[in-house]
């Protein structure tokens, strides 16, 4: 690092990551399957993280909440979803 560069400032909320136990991404003798991650699991059941999270992509404007449904959305869903129905259009011709 150069004597001008900052180092990155990082939330206190990641830190409950130095406490994980030893867990498997991949289980053994298995391909990887997101649904079976202990480590995702374990991840997910880190409510303080996983509000950061959540908080984080709204801020930056990666997710919108709509208070009239209780429901938040990603901002390009309704332009992916439109391209892959577009492609899969085009692919039955």
């Amino acid at each position: 690092m150069s004597k001008k560069e900052k180092p990155r400032k990082r939330s206190k909320k990641l830190l409950v990551a130095k406490k994980m136990p030893p867990l498997y991404h991949t289980l053994p003798g298995q391909n990887f399957d997101s649904a079976k991650s202990e480590v995702y699991d374990w991840l997910t059941k880190q409510e303080e993280l996983m509000n950061w999270l959540l908080g984080r992509l709204s801020d930056i404007g990666y997710i919108t909440y709509n208070s009239h449904t209780g429901q938040w959305t990603g901002v390009d869903y309704y332009e992916a979803k439109i391209e892959n129905e577009v492609h899969y259009e085009s692919r039955n011709f």
